[in-house]
């Protein structure tokens, strides 16, 4: 099935979810906008009814917020929700690092430096910064792949569009030297050197989160509290007691 027919395959809603999503990773939909059911389906050529749910569903998942009597707005980001994405995002992409040194073949080690060198003539050609960000989430989804662990590459595939969302307003500035972070990266997991690669990554990723922090807003809203709800204990042992936070928003 080619891309086009598996679109008009899904469901309405799914597909008009999709492309919301697509118009919020890349911020199109900014921070604050305030998103009109009727404009949208305008622009989308649909009815109100799909938008609505694609709306009510983007709420569950944290990307907007349906405030009553006044309608969506798109989310801005607290200093904790920061901090954790790129918490999670070290986790994840260190062990991969570490991994890909251990387990990749010369074949993936080519991979990985064939991709640097795509971004770094992309970059001196002046390609959109919407490029250089798909370069970035090819880099890095191959350090993933090149571990060879599919529950990593299961937490990566969620941590990307999170990723691709936080970087949009990023990539014109940070490239050059993002670039010669993953060029690093790569030459450490080619030469078979795990501790390296992962302490890079790390760093990486640090430098990241600097990134964002210093040049992007983000709402200072206090910590979420973290709640206890008890869970059922299988017959014969007791019930615990299990950490429940409310819903991050993006």
């Amino acid at each position: 099935m080619s891309g086009a027919d598996h679109i008009h395959a899904l469901p309405l809603r799914e597909h008009v979810y999709g492309r919301l999503q697509e118009l919020l990773i890349a911020r199109t939909l900014a921070p604050g906008d305030h998103l009109v059911e009727e404009r949208l389906a305008a622009e989308l050529g649909v009815s109100r009814g799909p938008v609505r749910e694609a709306l009510q569903r983007l709420h569950r998942d944290g990307w907007i917020t349906l405030r009553p009597r006044q309608g969506a707005f798109v989310n801005q980001p607290t200093r904790q929700q920061v901090e954790e994405f790129f918490e999670a995002r070290e986790v994840v992409e260190r062990a991969a690092a570490e991994l890909a040194a251990r387990r990749c073949t010369p074949e993936d080690a080519a991979a990985l430096l064939g991709i640097c060198d795509e971004a770094d003539a992309d970059w001196a050609r002046g390609v959109p910064a919407q490029q250089m960000a798909g370069h970035t989430a090819r880099f890095h989804r191959t350090v993933v792949l090149c571990a060879r662990n599919h529950l990593l590459l299961e937490f990566g595939e969620q941590l990307s569009q999170r990723s691709r969302w936080f970087f949009a307003p990023l990539v014109s500035t940070i490239a050059p030297r993002a670039w010669a972070e993953h060029r690093r990266v790569a030459e450490l997991i080619a030469a078979g050197r795990p501790d390296e690669a992962a302490a890079a990554m790390r760093a990486h990723v640090h430098q990241s989160r600097d990134s964002y922090l210093d040049t992007q807003p983000v709402d200072d809203a206090p910590p979420e509290p973290v709640a206890f709800r008890r869970t059922r204990a299988p017959s014969g042992s007791r019930a615990a007691d299990t950490p429940r936070t409310r819903r991050a928003r993006a």
